[in-house]
């Protein structure tokens, strides 16, 4: 692998890079999410009181509401009116629109009311923008409003709702660790550690506590050995919760989730053709790995599944100063009922160096319990394919089911 000295226009030391980055590639994003967010309150606040009469006299509302509506109240395919109940959860009925125009003595706009719903996709570009509205301060970069004449030309071509979807599409693909190094550097300092992040990022040797300063980097884990050097070589690092580092991060694992997901992936499928960034990623990794001859280490055992694809016991190491001393079966229903298994020991220091590759990019991640009570949790899992815990001086690996 090449290091990140080699990755020609990225200092991954420098402040200002970063604050770049945000500018760059997080404000566009903010701005395309909030022109969205406050086209959809703009539209509520309207239609919501005069609906009668734009729905007869506004050619574009018209559009908006019953844009490619057949004649038996269904929608068309592509169908204008269809998109923005799904993008902006702002509808009437057509059926009883179609309905009620066939009586010539009721004018149907006087009985037709408009609902407003929460999307899928208002749902995701609001966690989307909380997101970068935490990054922002951080570097120091302020957001920019949306004027309303932007708005108003929405309003007046309603199909130009298609251009701002490929707006945030692309936004989104740009800062994903598929194609950002600056995501992707967030997970290489999920949880590695210290020496092999210096080795992987030469710089970081003599502005390690200036960058973990501003990305909001933490020790996860010291091991308890005497010799300073080993033990500051072999500190894990990981991301502190709500810095830099962890909000995009987060942002990123946000994003991967959700272009999995059916009802996202219908919307920008209008518009590109979506790909599995998670899954793409993973292949990536796999590749490399294979590349270098690396394996998981057969000493180690990740949790056994059971029924339903369950895990009913999972395997727990005992941490000794700088050795894995013993090995036990924890079973999920109790940890009463754990019991000794063989094991041969191990070195501390051999495992992190034999488990670093996979660390840095991503194969296995630190694991945090914050997600599985976090408010987003339905938006965001853990993203890597192995997950590594360290509480109370026992170690744990597992496995994702993903």
């Amino acid at each position: 692998m090449k290091t990140y000295d080699e990755i020609i226009g990225f200092d991954y030391t420098s402040a200002g890079e970063w604050r770049d980055f945000v500018e760059k590639q997080m404000l566009p994003l903010h701005k395309s999410v909030s022109k969205i967010i406050k086209l959809r309150e703009d539209l509520e606040q309207l239609l919501g009181n005069n609906l009668s009469d734009l729905i007869k006299d506004d050619i574009s509302i018209r559009q908006i509401l019953l844009g490619g509506v057949d004649e038996r109240g269904e929608y068309k395919p592509n169908s204008l009116s269809k998109l923005y109940k799904e993008v902006l959860g702002i509808s009437i009925n057509p059926k009883e629109w179609v309905s009620l125009c066939r009586h010539l003595d009721i004018d149907a706009s006087e009985y037709i009311k408009c609902d407003f719903s929460d999307t899928v996709f208002l749902q995701f570009i609001k966690v989307v923008k909380d997101y970068v509205d935490n990054l922002l301060p951080i570097v120091e970069v302020s957001s920019t409003e949306v004027d309303d004449g932007e708005i108003r030309g929405i309003l007046e071509n309603p199909e130009r709702i298609m251009d701002e979807l490929k707006a945030i599409y692309t936004h989104l693909i740009n800062i994903s660790a598929n194609y950002s190094y600056h995501t992707f550097f967030t997970l290489n300092t999920r949880c590695i550690p210290r020496y092999y992040i210096e080795q992987a990022c030469p710089k970081l040797k003599d502005d390690f506590k200036s960058v973990a300063e501003f990305l909001g980097l933490e020790a996860k884990f010291t091991p308890d050995i005497e010799k300073k050097e080993i033990k500051r070589d072999y500190t894990l690092w990981g991301h502190k919760e709500n810095g830099f580092a962890d909000l995009v991060y987060t942002l990123n694992g946000i994003i991967w989730e959700n272009f999995r997901k059916e009802g996202l992936r219908n919307i920008f499928e209008l518009i590109a053709i979506v790909e599995d960034l998670n899954q793409k990623y993973r292949e990536k990794v796999d590749r490399e790995l294979n590349r270098i001859g690396w394996n998981f280490p057969d000493y180690i055992h990740p949790h056994k599944w059971g029924g339903a694809r369950k895990p009913y016991w999972h395997r727990e190491y005992e941490i000794k100063s700088a050795w894995l001393s013993k090995c036990y079966e924890v079973p999920s229903w109790s940890r009463y009922s754990e019991h000794e298994v063989k094991f041969d020991g191990k070195s501390l220091m051999e495992l992190f160096n034999d488990i670093s590759p996979a660390l840095l990019l991503g194969k296995i991640d630190y694991k945090n319990e914050k997600y599985a009570e976090h408010q987003w949790s339905p938006f965001f899992k853990n993203i890597s394919e192995y997950t590594l815990e360290i509480k109370s001086n026992r170690l744990r690996i597992e496995k994702r089911d993903n």
